[in-house]
């Protein structure tokens, strides 16, 4: 393989870009109706696989709803939501696209809530946050 040739094709390219200040991309019609049909596609869906952080599972009703008051105290900015899967209720909090995004905030929380971890669900896009809140 001729490697040569494709370095001075980046360098002439780089080059070009350089002195003009722009680059014209132009996309051969299948690509661009590929990309336009992704993205219909892709606005469409309003759930997404993601993380949240789960504080609790208990099977004890007052003890979740102590854990809902005491994140409610502490993180009044944060949503959270509960399920009962019976016999268990689980408390999950935030929505992060990422689970590298929620590692930090996790750190946090575990001081009150040491059960803590991360779980995957599906949320709503307009829900998701990222960073530690």
């Amino acid at each position: 393989m001729n490697y040569s040739k494709y370095i001075f094709t980046l360098i002439l390219i780089s080059f070009s870009f350089v002195l003009s200040g722009q680059v014209t991309v132009n996309e051969e019609p299948i690509v661009k109706d590929a990309m336009a049909k992704y993205k219909r596609v892709n606005a469409s869906i309003d759930f997404v696989r993601a993380w949240r952080i789960q504080i609790i599972t208990t099977d004890d009703r007052r003890s979740m709803e102590k854990a809902i008051r005491d994140f409610e105290r502490l993180y009044p900015h944060i949503n959270f939501d509960w399920e009962h899967n019976a016999p268990y209720y689980q408390v999950r909090v935030g929505a992060y696209e990422k689970r590298e995004d929620l590692e930090a905030f996790l750190l946090e929380i575990k001081n009150e809530f040491p059960s803590a971890i991360p779980v995957q669900a599906d949320i709503e896009k307009k829900e998701l946050i990222t960073g530690n809140g």
